[in-house]
């Protein structure tokens, strides 16, 4: 083939698997910017945002920080920075932003995924039709489409193994020419992919023994009588695992692993998922980890290989190794079947468990061995087909078309999975990323709920170790998030084990005066700046919730104050922020706290239900407790009218107010309609320089109707403090 003909060639089979590549990530590409692409996707862009914001700024060890679970001090060796794809996404978020450059970055390895492994089957003398299949059936294996609607941008890159090869070829080109110039330029090409490789992914690495390991040893069996050749090609081999190894530790993680210590999240190999009960399916939820499916085709096409290899003769060609890629396909499939095998009431062990311990638990999805199978049953399959087809166009090209639909039939090409609506932008989180300088950086954010995770558990409601994705705009170290491989030390305390941390994610009680000891040593120890209380996480109807604002506004009062409110987003700036001034904002703008509306988190306290919009009117009803709490402070040491809107529920109901726990008196609340109330104030109720406020609302609550669900006492749709004309107090 000339050189025009092998350029239109590759253009087109690019072109091929460019258009699937559209197929397949089509509702990623069309969502683009408004949904991202499974659960983890958060962690990937902080990740490159984490190592961009390392690269310009002084002090900060991508490989060992305190970025999250902070304070914990973490080795990051272990952890899936992918950092392969950063330079591109550098390149492209400046002027496409992260959405779209992550998308380009799937786009990319998707038809990576294809075309390479095309680029080795040709190489291997496949037919061009069954070159192409072999291309789309990696490009579209469930497994590994698994990848791409997770945003797994670390464990969707398999054109790696078709790369090495062609790679180790050209080297053993290179020596059987007697060219040792050729043959170093391509061990040093090798080491740096072999670099590149394991920084996309650590688990790679083994992945790639499972086939560039033997395909070497193979290359080494063949030039065992020839000296020259086998040392040459033993040095090219070290120089390419020297290179790689030495780039490693320069400028990677391999240092920080073999130094990493702690003990990881328990899990046992035997119950780990594997695909031994869909070998030949797909299940209804493909892209979930713990239902990991190989769809009929690559399963049916292989035995259909290995008949058609054992029976036909015009099949059999000696030398041209189809046994060898058929055994190299068969440890990663025993592997991928699953910690155990149940037949019938017979439970086999599976060689994945001997690969769990050999790792020390790291590897912990056999399923991802999957794809090296469907790659080596494709070199298998073309090697048994092609001799069939040699010098049949016609027969090629209905190959192809058939072999194309039943693909796509067998692995339901038409499908994505469901896709994750982009996290809310919230401004607050861009005006606490532009506090820089000493002060600022040092200070810690802590979002609520609280939650942590790594590769192996999830601790706490998922969505809050999702937080981890406002820390590209805050810039600030967390404790919610998420690393690879961590120690348990590091984060599982939080779970129940931290009375603050545990409460905060709604997993134990409230212990308040240890949490509020808790509170004050690390705000000002760590030091916090920013709690954000995260409403639609933590339930809009939540006990739970009117539970936090109770103790942040009463309890810690004089060290939080609820600086912004945007959406369901209530962010709490501490004492120990540089900017603290004392909290003006708890002062109702124009004396008025309107129940129920976005802006009275600043002011609530125990005893209120959730916000609730009545006919147009935003109100909140009593009688979670028998007294209902607001917190507020007022501007000037005065006596003030206090006046509020109510309406009782059922009934006549009396009304007791105190402030600062001086009795104001008492009302009889109507239960026909919304009705004003009105107060004295005295300035005696006022004794604290800073001018707060407690008010407390106590009510009857008989008589109530069981079918409701919940007790009330009093609907409020507003509460107004109004300065009477008096001489003004000093404070």
């Amino acid at each position: 083939m000339n050189a025009s003909k092998r350029i239109k060639l590759h253009v087109l089979a690019l072109a091929c698997y460019s258009t699937l590549a559209f197929v397949v990530l089509h509702a990623l590409i069309f969502k683009n910017g408004t949904h991202v692409a499974g659960y983890d996707y958060f962690d990937y862009h902080w990740n490159f945002w984490f190592l961009r914001h390392a690269s310009q700024t002084a002090g900060i060890n991508v490989y060992l920080n305190d970025f999250i679970f902070y304070p914990a001090l973490t080795n990051y060796g272990y952890h899936a920075y992918a950092a392969f794809w950063y330079p591109l996404w550098a390149l492209l978020e400046p002027p496409l932003g992260t959405l779209t450059a992550f998308n380009v970055i799937i786009f990319i390895g998707c038809t990576l995924n294809g075309y390479l492994l095309f680029l080795w089957l040709r190489r291997e003398g496949i037919a061009l039709s069954l070159a192409l299949i072999g291309g789309i059936a990696l490009q579209t294996f469930p497994i590994v489409r698994y990848s791409y609607y997770n945003t797994h941008i670390n464990l969707m890159n398999w054109f790696w193994l078709p790369l090495h090869l062609i790679l180790w070829s050209q080297s053993l080109r290179a020596v059987q020419a007697r060219s040792p110039k050729r043959a170093l330029l391509w061990a040093i090409v090798q080491g740096i992919a072999l670099y590149g490789m394991a920084m996309s992914e650590h688990q790679f690495v083994i992945f790639a023994a499972f086939v560039v390991v033997p395909y070497g040893l193979l290359s080494l069996w063949h030039a065992r009588r020839h000296w020259r050749q086998l040392l040459s090609l033993c040095g090219v081999a070290l120089l390419t695992v020297a290179i790689g190894v030495a780039l490693l530790w320069q400028f990677g993680y391999l240092s920080y692993a073999l130094r990493f210590r702690g003990t990881l999240a328990p899990g046992e190999a035997a119950a780990r998922p594997g695909v031994a009960t869909r070998l030949f399916s797909m299940a209804e939820t493909w892209w979930q980890w713990d239902t990991p499916s190989m769809g009929a085709f690559v399963t049916l096409s292989a035995i259909l290989a290995l008949g058609t290899a054992l029976l036909a003769r015009q099949t059999r060609h000696k030398g041209d190794r189809r046994w060898f890629w058929f055994w190299v396909g068969i440890p990663p499939l025993l592997i991928a079947l699953g910690g155990t095998v149940h037949i019938g009431d017979l439970s086999l062990p599976t060689p994945y468990r001997l690969l769990h311990a050999l790792t020390g638990g790291m590897f912990g999805m056999p399923w991802r061995l999957a794809p090296i199978f469907a790659m080596a049953m494709a070199i298998f399959a073309g090697k048994v087909f092609t001799p069939l087809l040699q010098g049949r166009a016609r027969a090629q090209l209905a190959l192809f078309v058939c072999a194309f639909l039943a693909n796509a039939w067998a692995v339901r090409l038409w499908e994505t999975a469901p896709l994750t609506p982009v996290p809310t932008a919230y401004a607050f989180y861009e005006q606490i990323g532009a506090e820089r300088g000493a002060p600022y950086d040092k200070l810690v954010l802590v979002e609520v709920p609280t939650g942590a995770a790594t590769g192996e558990v999830i601790l706490g409601d998922p969505r809050a170790t999702q937080l981890q994705w406002y820390g590209i705009f805050h810039h600030k170290r967390m404790i919610n998030g998420f690393i690879s491989r961590a120690p348990v030390e590091h984060f599982y305390y939080i779970y129940t084990g931290d009375p603050m941390l545990s409460w905060l994610g709604q997993r134990v009680p409230l212990d308040a005066d240890f949490v509020r000891r808790q509170m004050e040593e690390r705000i000002f120890g760590y030091p916090i700046g920013y709690f954000v209380v995260h409403k639609d996480l933590i339930g809009l109807e939540s006990a739970a919730l009117t539970e936090i604002f109770d103790f942040f506004n009463g309890e810690l009062r004089q060290w939080l104050c609820p600086t912004w409110i945007e959406g369901d987003a209530v962010a709490y700036r501490t004492a120990a922020h540089p900017d603290w001034d004392g909290c003006l904002q708890r002062v109702p703008q124009g004396g008025l706290i309107d129940l129920g509306a976005a802006e009275d988190v600043r002011f609530i306290g125990r005893g209120w239900h959730y916000a609730e919009n009545i006919a147009g009117i935003t109100a909140r009803w009593t009688g979670a407790e028998p007294v209902a709490r607001l917190y507020l402070r007022v501007p000037e040491r005065r006596t003030y009218r206090l006046r509020l809107l109510a309406q009782a529920f059922g009934k006549v109901r009396q009304l007791s107010l105190s402030a600062n726990g001086v009795p104001l008196g008492s009302v009889a609340v109507q239960p026909e309609r919304l009705a004003e109330y009105a107060f004295t104030l005295p300035v005696e109720a006022l004794p604290f320089e800073d001018g707060h406020l407690e008010l407390a609302l106590t009510y009857d609550l008989s008589d109530q109707d069981a079918t409701l669900g919940r007790t009330l006492g009093l609907l409020v749709d507003w509460l107004r403090l109004e300065a009477l004309e008096e001489r003004r107090h000093s404070q």
